[in-house]
């Protein structure tokens, strides 16, 4: 980890420290565009690799925004009374996974909806990432 600081006196996370982090859950906050407006809602995830792996419902909300555009997804650990945690975002393009590791490793991944509703898997990788840890 890092010893930098950013304008807030939050420690900057670097690259593993991140990526460490987002292992560590399954629950992320994405910010989308639907219909050219922004929307903001909840999804489950993987990391496997540096790659995120989220799956949704073809026919629901995220299924049909996120394919083949920009997203940023959040991820946050932070206690109660907001004094110590972390969070990491990450922004960039939600590619349909075609490859057949990422595939199978989708296969598992949990998504609300429907299980008869048809799922739809996209890759995000982490170029564009960041953390800041939060220390009282």
């Amino acid at each position: 980890m890092s010893l930098e600081r950013d304008a807030n006196g939050f420690l900057v996370l670097d690259r593993h420290a991140c990526l460490e982090r987002l292992a560590q859950h399954s629950l992320a906050t994405l910010a989308i565009t639907d219909g050219a407006l922004p929307l903001v809602l909840p999804a489950l995830y993987t990391l496997r690799g540096e790659d995120i792996l989220v799956a949704a419902a073809r026919n629901g909300i995220l299924g049909r925004s996120l394919p083949n555009n920009i997203i940023s997804l959040c991820v946050h650990d932070l206690n109660d009374d907001l004094t110590s945690g972390w969070t990491v975002s990450v922004t960039g393009l939600a590619e349909p996974a075609t490859s057949p590791a990422h595939l199978a490793d989708a296969a598992g991944l949990r998504r609300w909806g429907s299980e008869q509703s048809a799922p739809v898997v996209v890759r995000v990788g982490t170029e564009r990432i960041s953390g800041r840890q939060i220390l009282h």
